[in-house]
């Protein structure tokens, strides 16, 4: 009989370990916005949004602090996205540009319903063009999300990541791609490196490889000041 009790112990504690590893996950997911998903891979959005309180707390609280975490792998790794991270979202900055928020939260959740994987369409070009978004919106909108992903999430800005997964929350948008609005451009540029799987997962791997010799493979590192001076430059400011 002791042993009978001991079995029926054994089997609830699993089940509440199991309960718990669940309950977090639902928990990570409803802190974002609906999420795009690929034939039933679900595709964490870098974006969060509340109904009364957008700022870049709310956004860092959707990007995972802990860099090392699996939630943020993103497009190029086998058996989740098509196309890397970014091709599927509109993050906060850029929904700043849309007065009426509850006519966009309404699109949005619409577009995702059919995923950007089986229409080929960046969730991001779609935006624009539904919106009619200027270029220098979105470049100024750009620039803030190079900086929230700096200052906030303590990441390194780039464009086209191909040296571990998670460098996919890092990527910032390539405003000379997007705005061809060319999807064949667009996809190709934007698609996952199925050919070249990233050689590391987490950011710690990739880090103790480029000491002991590893030669990073990404070279489109986005320089903040600079890309701030250009659109001054080019804007007259970057409000």
């Amino acid at each position: 009989m002791k042993s009978s009790y001991k079995i029926i112990e054994m089997i609830l504690t699993v089940l509440i370990i199991l309960s718990a590893l669940v309950g977090c996950n639902i928990q990570k997911t409803d802190n974002r916005n609906p999420p795009a998903t690929n034939q039933g891979n679900t595709v964490s959005n870098l974006t969060s949004r509340t109904d009364e309180k957008k700022d870049n707390t709310s956004v860092t609280e959707a990007h995972t602090k802990d860099k090392n975490s699996q939630d943020d792998a993103g497009g190029a790794v086998p058996g989740l996205a098509k196309y890397r991270l970014i091709y599927y979202n509109v993050p906060l900055p850029f929904w700043d540009l849309v007065e009426d928020q509850d006519e966009l939260q309404e699109w949005y959740e619409n577009l995702l319903e059919t995923s950007p994987n089986e229409t080929n369409q960046m969730v991001m070009k779609a935006f624009l063009e539904h919106y009619n978004i200027s270029r220098e919106d979105f470049d100024k909108a750009n620039l803030k999300w190079a900086k929230i992903v700096r200052d906030d999430f303590g990441g390194e800005p780039m464009m086209d990541p191909k040296d571990f997964a998670n460098q996919e929350t890092d990527e910032v948008f390539n405003g000379d791609i997007i705005y061809t609005f060319d999807d064949e451009v667009i996809n190709e540029y934007y698609m996952g490196h199925p050919d070249e799987f990233y050689p590391y997962w987490y950011a710690d791997e990739y880090e103790q490889a480029v000491k002991e010799g590893y030669v990073p493979r990404t070279t489109d590192w986005v320089d903040v000041g600079k890309m701030e001076a250009d659109i001054i430059a080019k804007y007259g400011s970057v409000d």
